[in-house]
């Protein structure tokens, strides 16, 4: 039906006449058609933001089961662009509060994360894969602001420094180290535990070469395809820099020729682009160097940048007083059963 002005008028708006039912145009499945399933669930979608994931879930049953996928989730996980974060603490009238901002290097701005459920000062012992290990017996998710217990019967564990995820069962595991005072050759031995469980095993002394020396782990162990990177420094005395390689999977360890550098300069591991790298300064402040490991098997490093700071910008931010506050993980009775109350994390 036709008005004066030459426009046509909806069928649903013209008595007696309904409208006809609307067809769903396949142009887009078929678009899709065309590409195959491996290359758009194994190269295409794991590589979208967080939103469309989100978004793609209501495409078609597929997608969602796709979506809810632990193996496609972690893929996804792995393909999006590192957010480093940083453990703040401030005091509010609930007293100190502990917590997780991401920090936004391309806009470079602080955004909040994770606030801590409980009040305190708390450290973060180790990471992987975006899960944290909170003090001494706690793993959480920022990401889904879950909690749980490192061990089955929830005992803290000290003097752990590694957390990493086993590939061939897909578990997480903590590494730790214990003293023993009978032991002449190696006085500590290293523990691996299975993250949920109490089944926790012995590996090899993986510093032989330091004999009644507790070990001095200098910053966070690197994890490059199944081996943990391990640095250490001795406390006094003679000062040195050394690498134990372990790998996770065959729970064997070797020592890695370090880069040349000061034994006096400060140097920590790093990931740079999935090599092995190491930072070293004099005062950890004003100058930095990067080499980076060129040839693994043998242990050949190579000098890759040097960084220099601003002195100027550096002693005006010390004047400004800022502080880190820094403290060990004690949890009271009371506070473990409110953390018991927290959704669990799924391991």
């Amino acid at each position: 039906m036709l008005l004066r002005s030459g426009r046509r008028l909806a069928a649903e708006d013209e008595p007696g006449r309904t409208a006809p039912p609307r067809r769903r145009s396949r142009a887009r499945s078929d678009r899709l058609a065309v590409i195959p399933d491996e290359i758009l669930h194994q190269e295409i979608l794991p590589r979208l933001p967080a939103k469309s994931v989100l978004r793609f879930r209501a495409v078609c049953r597929s997608w969602r089961s796709l979506a809810s996928d632990p193996a496609f989730l972690l893929d996804h996980h792995r393909r999006q662009p590192a957010v480093p974060l940083i453990r703040s603490c401030r005091i509010s009238g609930r007293g100190l509060e502990s917590g997780l901002n991401a920090i936004h290097l391309r806009s470079a701005k602080i955004g909040p994360s994770l606030q801590f459920p409980f009040h305190g000062s708390f450290s973060i012992v180790a990471s992987c894969d975006g899960l944290f290990v909170v003090g001494s017996y706690i793993i959480c998710n920022p990401a889904t602001s879950e909690w749980a217990a490192l061990r089955q019967d929830r005992k803290p564990i000290e003097n752990l420094f590694a957390l990493f995820r086993h590939q061939p069962s897909g578990e997480f595991r903590v590494m730790y180290w214990k003293n023993n005072s009978t032991e002449l050759i190696c006085r500590q031995e290293y523990y691996i535990l299975t993250v949920g469980t109490n089944n926790s095993w012995l590996v090899d002394c993986p510093l032989t070469e330091v004999l009644a020396e507790e070990p001095s782990i200098f910053g966070a162990p690197v994890l490059l395809n199944g081996s943990l990177h391990i640095h250490w420094r001795r406390r006094s005395g003679l000062r040195y820099h050394r690498i134990r390689v372990f790998d996770t999977v065959a729970e064997t360890s070797r020592q890695m020729t370090p880069p040349p550098v000061n034994p006096r300069h400060v140097m920590h591991l790093l990931d740079l682009g999935g090599k092995l790298a190491a930072s070293t300064s004099k005062d950890g402040m004003t100058e930095m160097s990067i080499f980076v490991l060129q040839d693994p098997e043998h242990d050949v490093w190579a000098f890759q940048y040097r960084i220099k700071l601003p002195a100027m910008e550096i002693r005006r931010f010390q004047k400004q007083g800022s502080k880190r506050v820094l403290s060990s993980i004690h949890f009271s009775k009371r506070q473990r059963r409110r953390i018991d109350s927290y959704p669990l994390l799924d391991i």
